[in-house]
């Protein structure tokens, strides 16, 4: 995915990033600069693959979010503006 892409210095939050997909979505940002917020259900599959993620050298944070749940998006909104000041991919 990194070939031609360059998200340095921008903000991507992925719902369902911890596993499938998400995840490989999740990788391939980072590996192309960005800074990654990984959401799913569970907090601990969520501050693994951050854990991954800061491995590869990227900046990362993990946070659970139901997303059917709207008081629980809006705590993913807060946290990840609080994180990292804006969102710039969602």
């Amino acid at each position: 995915m990194t070939q031609g892409f360059d998200f340095s210095g921008k903000t991507v939050l992925i719902t369902g990033g911890t596993r499938g997909l998400g995840r490989a979505m999740a990788q391939g940002f980072a590996e192309a600069g960005a800074q990654v917020i990984v959401s799913s259900r569970k907090a601990e599959a969520c501050e693994a693959t951050a854990a991954e993620l800061r491995q590869l050298g990227a900046r990362a944070e993990g946070i659970a979010c139901h997303v059917g749940e709207w008081d629980q998006v809006d705590a993913l909104a807060e946290k990840a503006w609080a994180a990292f000041d804006g969102i710039d991919v969602l």
